[in-house]
């Protein structure tokens, strides 16, 4: 009796095993990563290809412009070098750059619609001033030459949008204010790359 019960199970289990077995096989290994060479030069190069997107004929532009073309030929040599970590803060510098020239264009795009209201102008500009109280901190730590011209940019993109503001220019005054935001965002992306560990500032 006990053979007799044992042989339903065994056939059912040579019935069942096949099923399982292709389904094992099916999921094959997962793939990983790119390797972080490949990873830096794929960002390096979508970067470069959206500031070739973004040209517009304006001479501060063309100053960011050459600028962020210049943090990016600094990253491909870091990436040749297997320098990554500062690789990754010189692309992010660049692609900051890249969206502060993109505000710069749409400031003269007429066609944009729906601009913040005037409450919303004034309280963006007053988190815009307060960031760029950090712009010369940001400076003085990055240790690179270049970040002083950056610094001064994002002052005068903060007063050409204080200015917008004061005239009622809506579309000016939030693009403006975006180009001041992330060129500060590029002195704190030096700032990490030069030092990615800092001592804190102190009081004075």
């Amino acid at each position: 009796m006990r053979l007799l019960f044992l042989v339903p199970v065994v056939l059912v289990s040579l019935w069942v095993a096949p099923g399982i077995a292709p389904a094992q096989k099916k999921g094959g290994k997962k793939k990983g990563p790119p390797p972080p060479e490949v990873r830096l030069s794929q960002r390096i190069e979508k970067v470069r290809d959206r500031l070739a997107e973004v040209v517009v004929n304006d001479p501060s532009a063309r100053t960011l412009e050459a600028a962020a073309k210049q943090y990016l030929s600094d990253a491909s040599r870091r990436v040749a070098e297997g320098q990554f970590q500062p690789a990754e803060g010189l692309i992010q510098t660049a692609d900051a750059l890249t969206r502060a020239v993109d505000h710069i264009r749409h400031s003269r795009d007429e066609t944009r619609t729906g601009p913040p209201s005037r409450e919303e102008q004034s309280e963006h500009l007053e988190r815009a001033y307060f960031r760029l109280q950090q712009a010369d901190y940001f400076q003085s730590q990055s240790k690179d030459s270049r970040a002083k011209n950056l610094s001064q940019m994002a002052r005068q993109f903060y007063q050409k949008a204080r200015r917008a503001y004061d005239q009622k220019q809506s579309r000016e005054t939030d693009e403006f204010t975006k180009a001041s935001e992330e060129i500060v965002k590029a002195l704190e992306h030096l700032a990490h790359t030069a030092a990615p560990v800092r001592e804190p500032p102190r009081l004075k």
